[in-house]
């Protein structure tokens, strides 16, 4: 199984955990049955969004480990297959071992809106750990 892991950068804060997917972020894709990951920014992926989750496909990811992830993000994630699950903390390694003994929660829409009643629900009030593109 591969896992798809928003982290704030690739260079200086790869092991720890960013706010949520964003296309100016990086991630790291890590495989269960293997025990590696490897590290990309999201835009060498996806140049937008919209093509971030089927470039997620094609590189066979099937679940998200994320600290917040808003409501209609959930509702699209989970009807595209994805499992959405909530990081504790912002640790990549620690997430990792927690995923692995099953001791991470789903995402549901009660936990995702309760991120959404603190940004007020709208898109354009969310802030990502990185307000520009990494070098």
């Amino acid at each position: 199984m591969k896992i798809a892991i928003p982290v704030i950068n690739i260079d200086l804060q790869k092991n720890s955990i960013a706010g949520s997917l964003s296309v100016l972020g990086s991630l790291c894709i890590y495989d269960t049955a293997e025990n590696w990951g490897k590290w990309i920014k999201t835009l060498d992926l996806a140049p937008n969004m919209g093509e971030l989750l089927p470039a997620l496909e094609r590189e066979k990811v099937s679940a998200i480990i994320t600290r917040q992830v808003q409501p209609m993000a959930l509702k699209v994630l989970v009807n595209k297959g994805f499992k959405v699950y909530k990081s504790i903390g912002n640790q990549l390694n620690d997430n990792l071992m927690l995923f692995s003994e099953n001791k991470l929660s789903q995402f549901d829409m009660d936990a995702a809106m309760e991120f959404a009643t603190i940004c007020g629900g709208e898109c354009d009030d969310c802030k990502t750990d990185c307000e520009t593109p990494n070098p």
